[in-house]
């Protein structure tokens, strides 16, 4: 099953071994005592060691997963994948160069190297099962190649669109910041209005109340006595 892993998965495998080992609690030696201090109130008790190594060893497992995290560890063994690559001598093999046979060396993630498969193969001495094989591995590799340059397309445009709506990420401060939001300048205003609304609409009230209590603070006049007022103000 190495055969089949890509060098980014093994050096991640490896680096995440290496981690683990580091990431282990560190517990003392049974003759610890043998190698102390040696002191008079016995300061040094199992308690005291017990608790001092709890704390260490969980500010290793904090330093653990905060230094070797999984970015991290992909991150170097992508490092390591490159320099790989970079250091074979014929890392881009010239045209024809894989007619003869496929290297261990070249990078079957290229699609340089990819398109420069031969159809068949070419080893006199294959048999018809390594012959349908190769072709069925290569076929399976040419599709998975026009894939990836599908994804790798629609990935730019994607990141084009990000780019694109970039400002649209606050909008507060890059469009218009006085946006109906709960904390914009629209809704403070509208508040203002809603409390000017409701004391107006609070005074008008009190007006009817008040010009309707005078109305009924008035004595009542009859026909007769209306008449008699009116004649005597002619």
């Amino acid at each position: 099953m190495e055969s089949t892993r890509s060098i980014a998965e093994l050096k991640s495998s490896f680096i995440r071994a290496q981690v683990r080992i580091l990431s282990e609690g560190l517990e003392p030696p049974e003759d610890w005592r043998n190698y102390a201090a040696e002191t008079e109130e016995d300061d040094l008790s199992d308690k005291v060691v017990s608790d001092v190594l709890q704390k260490l060893n969980a500010a290793l497992k904090q330093h653990s997963r905060i230094v070797y995290s999984s970015q991290a560890v992909q991150h170097v063994a992508q490092q390591i994948t490159s320099l790989y690559w970079s250091s074979v001598t014929q890392a881009i093999p010239s045209p024809g160069s894989l007619i003869k046979g496929v290297e261990r060396s070249v990078d079957l993630s290229s699609h340089l190297n990819i398109a420069q498969l031969p159809l068949e193969l070419e080893d006199q001495s294959a048999s018809e099962e390594q012959r349908a094989r190769y072709q069925e591995l290569r076929e399976r590799l040419t599709d998975l190649d026009r894939l990836r340059q599908q994804r790798q397309r629609r990935l730019d445009q994607l990141r084009q669109l990000q780019q694109l709506l970039e400002p649209f990420r606050e909008p507060q401060k890059h469009i218009q910041p006085n946006l109906v939001t709960r904390d914009g300048e629209l809704v403070q205003e509208l508040d203002k209005m809603r409390m000017l609304v409701a004391r107006v609409g609070g005074r008008v009230e009190q007006g009817k109340k008040k010009m309707g209590a005078q109305e009924q603070d008035k004595p009542y006049l009859g026909c007769d006595q209306k008449l008699d007022a009116l004649l005597d103000m002619t």
